[in-house]
């Protein structure tokens, strides 16, 4: 999911019950021919984010039309891997973008 913060701008965040009890600080990302390693944050056990601003290449590549990606899991104590729609991220993610007064 992306999220607007008030201070970061756009944030990617990850949540699943089961994110704390794997220990997951970082996933690595396939969106077409994009691929790339994030590390990732969190102060709830069930919910890991990255600061888009930081990782402009991942913001492109989640808006650039592609309509799946996939997330794995690199230094989690499970194997986890998860796809997802991009379909209509694109035009979400530039609105959002647009209100969101930090990535102005």
């Amino acid at each position: 999911m992306v999220r607007c913060d008030k201070k970061s701008g756009l944030v990617f965040e990850i949540s699943d019950p089961t994110l704390g009890d794997m220990g997951l600080r970082s996933a690595r990302f396939e969106i077409g021919r994009f691929k790339q390693t994030v590390k990732l944050s969190g102060s709830r056990s069930d919910m890991r984010s990255f600061v888009l601003s930081t990782q402009p290449r991942f913001l492109t590549a989640l808006t650039s039309g592609a309509h799946f990606a996939t997330m794995f899991s690199v230094d989690a104590d499970v194997a986890y891997s998860t796809g997802f729609d991009l379909q209509d991220a694109s035009e979400k993610i530039r609105t959002l973008k647009d209100h969101c007064p930090a990535s102005r």
